[in-house]
């Protein structure tokens, strides 16, 4: 049987091992590479009977290759969304997961419909990708500064004002958003002013409509804290929250990553919402913003399809012809939360007013929850 002159130097290489020559004077002399040697002598070790020879080449199949109809209707969808003029597409989402969205609501099967993987290589074929990828940013773990791990529907809600923004020929506007953290649901509303009175007509509406959460994370603003003059004062929407049942969750003042979740649709708001669209008063862009909450819900639904989540049981809501004193509401039983960062003294701020920690915990993060009935302050460090 005649051999290559490749397969000749595999086989009188390996014969030279045998005979105890050294590997490495072996591959050196015939000006080859040790990861050369190794390989023909693992294939010779295997004792297949023609190990010498090359393995035959695989066939360069792409077997779920993306067809040139599905890759243009991609491409249109994507074109579309970034257009954003039409009905359909207005207020949308542009990424991978949003065109599968789109897709679906078409009509086409799920077979037909191509991986988040294949979209975003059909995006970059095409050159059509919507901006310039962010610079990654390393930013603290927010897992870390909470003890809330919310695991069900309704569980924890986040809550910030966005604004104010400016209608030109009409003034400023400032809309309230809530997100259901777990459940992924939007709320909102605009008004001309940044105050609890608006906060606190938002919730009595929105708690007639959609069910009360267990915890309600919000920021140190006044609208929400109330002044920062009086001492273990207790706001009005404090008073409300825990009314209701709620337990209130005030993140470390200047510290927005720490609620993500809102903070991320806020982003969502002004991209694809302020900046797409103009407006002429404050009804016009309330009946507008309806249509892109309405839109933000059913695709945060879509991407949920397929999780079991649960929800918080017993469901609770205020009923229809429910009215409060506002500016009378009672103290009840219930709890508040407030995240806090310990200063170089070793003390927390908590409604006004400075606790000692302690030294040694400078620079660390600290849970304190407050119990009304008990009218007591604990303290864990996260």
């Amino acid at each position: 049987m005649e051999h290559t002159p490749e397969e000749e130097e595999r086989i009188k290489a390996i014969q030279r091992y045998l005979e105890g020559e050294r590997e490495v004077d072996i591959y050196r002399s015939l000006e080859r590479s040790e990861g050369w040697f190794n390989k023909w002598l693992g294939r010779y070790k295997t004792g297949r009977k023609e190990w010498y020879k090359d393995l035959p080449k695989r066939a360069r199949v792409i077997p779920h290759k993306t067809s040139e109809r599905i890759e243009q209707i991609v491409v249109n969808i994507r074109k579309a969304l970034m257009d954003g003029t039409e009905d359909s597409t207005k207020y949308s989402c542009v990424g991978a997961e949003a065109i599968q969205f789109h897709m679906e609501e078409l009509g086409y099967k799920s077979s037909e419909i191509p991986s988040i993987s294949a979209i975003k290589r059909i995006i970059k074929r095409n050159k059509i990708r919507a901006n310039k990828p962010e610079r990654y940013k390393r930013v603290r773990s927010k897992g870390r500064y909470t003890i809330l791990n919310p695991k069900h529907i309704d569980e924890l809600h986040q809550m910030d004002y966005v604004g104010p923004r400016h209608i030109k020929g009409y003034g400023p506007i400032n809309s309230i958003h809530l997100k259901d953290v777990v459940g992924r649901q939007v709320a909102g509303q605009q008004y001309n002013e940044k105050s609890m009175d608006s906060v606190m007509d938002f919730l009595m509406d929105y708690w007639k409509q959609c069910p009360i959460p267990k915890y309600l994370q919000v920021d140190n603003g006044m609208c929400f804290a109330g002044d920062y003059k009086h001492p273990k004062s207790f706001s009005r929407f404090v008073r409300l929250a825990l009314y209701v049942g709620i337990e209130v969750v005030f993140i470390a003042p200047s510290r927005p990553w720490m609620n993500g979740t809102i903070e991320e649709f806020n982003k969502g708001f002004d991209k694809r919402f302020w900046q797409k669209e103009l407006f002429t008063d404050l009804n016009d862009i309330r009946k507008k913003s309806v249509i892109f909450f309405e839109k933000e819900n059913k695709f945060n639904a879509w991407k949920l399809r397929n999780e079991k989540l649960k929800v918080v049981d017993p469901k609770r809501m205020l009923p229809e012809d429910f009215t409060i004193a506002v500016d009378r509401l009672p103290l009840v039983t219930g709890k508040i939360h407030f995240i806090r960062r310990v200063d170089s003294r070793g003390k927390i701020s908590v409604l006004n007013e400075y606790f000692d920690v302690g030294k040694e915990y400078t620079g660390e993060y600290v849970w304190a929850t407050i119990e009304t009935m008990k009218q007591t302050l604990m303290v864990y460090l996260l």
